[in-house]
């Protein structure tokens, strides 16, 4: 595979301020998946722990829950196929006008915190990330939002540090800001499909509608692509203005 071509084309429109962010989180990327493949043996090792995983288990168990910031993700597998090992479901708690919603652990789970789903990770047996998806609202429950109003909890969504997860928080927080373009994309595509039905609250239960946007990303070619367009605008290889 190649550099995605809606993620450069959105990269070569951005302000070398904009750019430089980009560049950033993908580097923070990089290092915490170096240091967790270094320290747990790959990413998929430091939720499962040498688990056998079976189909549709949380890992881990409970999930990795920011209480504070309102971020939560879980991985797990139940596909058939080549290119997914399983996948990331990525959340953010939020009241039903998309406002931060404060959690307390010792009030209850999901019933009670109702978690709104952004966007999945799908990840190869190694833990490398191998697509970008989404899904309509039967498959997760919680609030439903716009892309916009989506976007905007995505922005939210920065994990602190969840004692036993540091690095795997830092991934994929690193990791959400460099997709972001791509992920703006997938959420508009997302909106347009559940718009081709009569009416929205029944295509969101429609259970024929399962995955409604979908990209494969090559990571590595990405991020090579993000470090040449920077080097052509002159920025500073050490990421500081």
């Amino acid at each position: 595979m190649t550099a995605s071509r809606p993620l450069l084309s959105q990269w070569r429109s951005f302000s070398n301020a904009e750019l430089l962010a980009a560049l950033m989180a993908a580097r923070q990327s990089v290092a915490a998946f170096a240091a967790v493949t270094e320290s747990a043996g790959s990413l998929l090792q430091s939720w499962i722990h040498g688990q056998v995983v079976r189909e549709f288990e949380h890992y881990p168990a409970d999930d990795v829950v920011d209480w504070r910031r309102g971020s939560q993700f879980y991985y797990h597998a139940h596909r058939d196929g080549d290119l997914e090992h399983g996948h990331l479901h990525l959340f953010w708690h939020a009241s039903s006008s998309a406002k931060r919603r404060y959690l307390h652990p010792d009030r209850g789970g999901w019933k009670r915190s109702a978690p709104s789903h952004l966007f999945a990770i799908s990840l190869n047996a190694r833990g490398l990330p191998v697509a970008l998806f989404t899904v309509n609202q039967w498959v997760t429950e919680g609030h439903w939002f716009s892309a916009e109003a989506t976007l905007a909890c995505v922005d939210r969504f920065r994990p602190a540090a969840v004692a036993g997860h540091e690095l795997s928080c830092e991934w994929i927080t690193g990791f959400t800001r460099m997709y972001r373009p791509l992920i703006e994309q997938l959420l508009h595509q997302r909106d347009r499909r559940l718009a081709e039905r009569d009416t929205l609250g029944k295509a969101l239960q429609d259970h024929s509608l399962e995955v409604l946007s979908f990209s494969r990303i090559d990571w590595g070619a990405d991020l090579d692509a993000l470090e040449t367009l920077a080097r052509q605008r002159g920025l500073p290889a050490n990421g500081e203005p």
